[in-house]
């Protein structure tokens, strides 16, 4: 049964009540990370919505041996691998943060807004997104028109959505970055070279070698293929993980969403590594 369809089953209040229980599991997590984490030998694995923080967390806790606590209800106070999208705190123990391409980040978060709509866990947060989106484009967009959308949402994702999250993609890979403590990986090296990437970041998180062996079997264990019983690019537009690739962005970037795009973050893009030079979107 996919997850879907297991969440259909269940009664609207219940699936309302699961997702007040962990907004409060979260909140309370950070206090007693942000207070006591360090002491309590807590990991953190951070990052931007939409960028892997899930699939770092569980490569993370296979490799240290740790919890990795993903979908929880109740407040975490004890040595493990906790997932957040927070800021970053100096206060914080040991952590990891990954950062990926910003235009593949705003496409995923797309296709996670669709899939909320159409999941309905949280009724309130469902019919926020629907407000949304008939804002932006109408009540009877057509979502699966990714392409033709997606200028719009970019832009929305880089001036209003950051109201209610607080921060745009390119502000909060700059808060974490060359802080002490804290080791990056990328979501693409991560798939190029997943033991090198994760063994050099907790290296350089904890200050200490890695077992490399641990390395290896986290992240054979946590491979997508592994993990969803699909190949690498093969898309499941209903399911959490829903392509695994990187560079998917360009199959749905139109010229017009590429500028968009350059006018909020293609000095950022070129910063972080992801291109050479802010003419990108010309080929598009």
């Amino acid at each position: 049964m996919t997850e879907q369809e297991h969440d259909h089953i269940k009664p609207k209040a219940t699936l309302f009540v699961e997702e007040k229980l962990r907004r409060v599991a979260r909140g309370a997590t950070r206090q007693i990370v942000t207070r006591r984490g360090a002491e309590l030998g807590m990991w953190n694995g951070a990052g931007y919505p939409k960028s892997g923080t899930v699939w770092l967390c569980k490569q993370l806790g296979s490799a240290l041996g740790l919890p990795a606590p993903i979908d929880y209800q109740l407040p975490i106070m004890m040595q493990s691998v906790i997932h957040s999208h927070w800021m970053y705190d100096e206060r914080f123990g040991p952590s990891v943060y990954i950062r990926r391409d910003g235009r593949d980040v705003v496409v995923s978060m797309y296709f996670h807004w669709m899939r909320g709509l159409v999941l309905k866990r949280d009724p309130k947060y469902s019919a926020a997104l629907a407000e949304i989106f008939h804002k932006l484009y109408g009540p009877s967009f057509d979502p699966d028109d990714a392409v033709g959308n997606m200028p719009k949402f970019i832009e929305y994702q880089m001036t209003v959505a950051p109201t209610t999250r607080g921060v745009t993609w390119q502000d909060h890979i700059r808060a974490w970055w060359d802080q002490p403590n804290v080791g990056h990986v990328s979501y693409e090296n991560l798939l190029v070279d997943g033991v090198n990437e994760l063994s050099q970041a907790i290296e350089k998180a904890q200050g200490t070698p890695v077992d490399r062996r641990l390395v290896e079997l986290a992240v054979e264990r946590h491979a997508f293929k592994t993990e969803t019983g699909r190949a690498a690019g093969e898309e499941h537009r209903g399911s959490f993980l829903r392509k695994g690739i990187a560079g998917d962005w360009v199959e749905h970037f139109s010229r017009e969403a590429g500028e968009v795009f350059d006018q909020f973050a293609g000095q950022d893009l070129v910063d972080f590594g992801y291109e050479a030079d802010r003419t990108w979107w010309h080929q598009l």
